[in-house]
């Protein structure tokens, strides 16, 4: 029973796995408020829990940055983006639950940033955004893969003692068939000597018949030699 829900769970899995919709990765403008500041910044919907979404952004993130967990956001320092780099500013991270979608949100603090360098940290924060995206849905498809791999290891584990209990049950079938025939054979020689058996007893019987007439005629003869040696003067 826990196998066949196993195996029913596994095609759930596989199923989910081949109808993959293709994703949006729609980048939009968005403020946030910051303690008490609103950072003008970008968002993108990624469809999946919070608490999935959040792992996989900070799982991501920490590799190319240092970030510092705050009340109700991130700051994220020391953040390589393409074609820049950002030693001194601070970025901020925000996720937000929009069930079923969480939302993923990253602002900077430009004051004091030239604007042809916030034009470029803009850019580069929205193909962040994506690459968070892509990469949350990336781990969730290699979460369902590794699944069904090992939904594959156990049908086939399970497979292989199917077949490994077809031959020892096809040679029990053979060894059983095997002492059937010769049981067979005893019951037959078995039947054989009952029947001699009783044709022994029957001729023992016939034999005991006989000898005891002889025996009669035999004790007759001598009774009368006895009578006649009585006789004798």
């Amino acid at each position: 029973m826990m196998y066949q829900r196993f195996i029913t769970l596994a095609f759930i899995i596989i199923g989910g796995y081949t109808q993959t919709m293709a994703q949006d990765y729609s980048v939009s403008a968005k403020k946030q408020r910051i303690n008490d500041i609103k950072y003008s910044g970008y968002s993108i919907k990624i469809n999946g829990s919070i608490s999935e979404v959040t792992d996989q952004t900070y799982s991501y993130l920490k590799k190319k940055a240092k970030l510092r967990r705050k009340r109700n956001y991130y700051s994220v320092a020391e953040l390589k983006m393409e074609n820049i780099r950002l030693d001194s500013t601070v970025i901020y991270l925000k996720i937000d639950d929009k069930s079923p979608q969480t939302t993923v949100w990253l602002g900077v603090a430009t004051s004091g940033l030239e604007q042809e360098i916030i034009n470029t940290v803009d850019e580069a924060i929205q193909k962040e955004l994506v690459h968070i995206a892509r990469s949350y849905y990336v781990h969730q498809q290699e979460l369902k893969i590794l699944e069904a791999e090992t939904a594959a290891q156990v049908i086939s584990k399970n497979q292989q003692s199917l077949m490994d209990e077809k031959v020892k049950l096809t040679s029990n079938l053979e060894t059983a068939e095997a002492r059937k025939i010769e049981l067979e054979g005893l019951l037959e020689s078995n039947r054989l000597d009952i029947e001699v058996l009783k044709q022994k007893i029957i001729n023992n019987k016939f034999a005991q018949d006989s000898v005891y007439l002889d025996l009669q005629k035999v004790n007759k003869v001598i009774e009368g030699q006895k009578q006649k040696l009585k006789e004798i003067d």
